[in-house]
């Protein structure tokens, strides 16, 4: 799946791909290349993020996002067996705020529509609350506020009967 997204004066050119193996070390580069901040908001947790975005490689269907060669964000579905899926988004800090994660949020959300999934959830920082209007944009949600954060469902099933 290839998806190309531009050019626009603010928005640059992008490709959303899945992942093969060889493309590991460039976006295990891209989370090396991200902010303590940024490892947070996408880990909720003090990390590295080397180590966790290599398991959500080997284990999650996972998109990423491509400027010409370099990696600048990915987004993960762990699918669970009830016809959810977890959503997760890292996006390089230089690559912020510019429409990638946008992107790559409705390409996993596609994506999770064509597999059949009913159900993506996803656990929301309180500074991030932009994220909780687009999941909004995107489709009918419920949120639930927690300490410190939102944890949002997203229902897909007018999409899967459309």
């Amino acid at each position: 799946m290839t998806t190309v997204i531009g050019p626009q004066a603010h928005r640059p050119r992008v490709t959303i791909t899945e992942p093969t193996d060889a493309d590991t070390p460039r976006v295990l580069e891209m989370v090396g290349r991200c902010s303590r901040a940024s490892l947070f908001h996408r880990f909720h947790g003090f990390t590295d993020g080397v180590e966790s975005a290599r398991a959500l490689l080997a284990r999650t269907d996972t998109l990423v996002a491509w400027s010409n060669e370099q990696c600048v964000g990915m987004a993960t579905l762990a699918r669970a067996g009830d016809g959810t899926a977890d959503l997760g988004v890292l996006v390089e800090d230089d690559w912020q705020r510019r429409g990638v994660g946008s992107r790559l949020i409705a390409a996993a959300v596609d994506a999770a529509t064509r597999g059949g999934t009913a159900v993506v959830q996803a656990e929301v920082l309180g500074d991030d609350g932009f994220i909780v209007a687009l999941l909004r944009r995107i489709g009918p949600i419920n949120v639930t506020s927690g300490s410190g954060g939102y944890s949002v469902t997203l229902d897909l099933t007018d999409r899967l009967s459309a």
